[in-house]
């Protein structure tokens, strides 16, 4: 499995078994989809990109993930809360995930948009920054 999948499906799975994120986001609404969802507020797995850093005898990787928090309240306050649980649910590393150990995830930054579509939407960007080896 690639670095980058991996990396998504421990981040949903610690996601939704946060308590502090499902309570502002149903656990159904963390998806990986394109474009804007049908229901709000929702969290989307966006755009990732690997690097291969190389290694000796393991295969190593830097593995960047942005995360698309939508949020149809006025203003950025809802969207901020869920960063918030965002980041503080994916607080914790080592992990292991898919054949791969993530060694370091850091948060890296967030940008906090209006959609100009709709003057009721908010669209933010995580972006996570990790460092893998592969294991298996």
């Amino acid at each position: 499995m690639s670095p980058s999948l991996a990396l998504q499906k421990l981040v949903r799975a610690r996601l939704v078994a946060d308590p502090a994120v499902v309570a502002l986001v149903p656990a159904d609404d963390i998806t990986d989809r394109h474009g804007r969802p049908a229901r709000f507020p929702s969290i989307v797995f966006g755009e990732g990109r690997e690097h291969r850093l190389g290694a000796m005898k393991r295969e190593s990787s830097r593995v960047v993930l942005d995360i698309h928090v939508w949020c149809d309240s006025p203003g950025t306050r809802q969207s901020k809360l869920i960063v918030d649980a965002i980041r503080r649910a994916l607080r914790a590393s080592p992990w292991s995930a898919d054949g791969h150990a993530v060694l370091d995830l850091q948060f890296v930054s967030a940008r906090y948009l209006p959609d100009p579509a709709s003057a009721d939407l908010t669209h933010s960007i995580v972006t996570f920054d990790s460092f893998m080896l592969e294991t298996a």
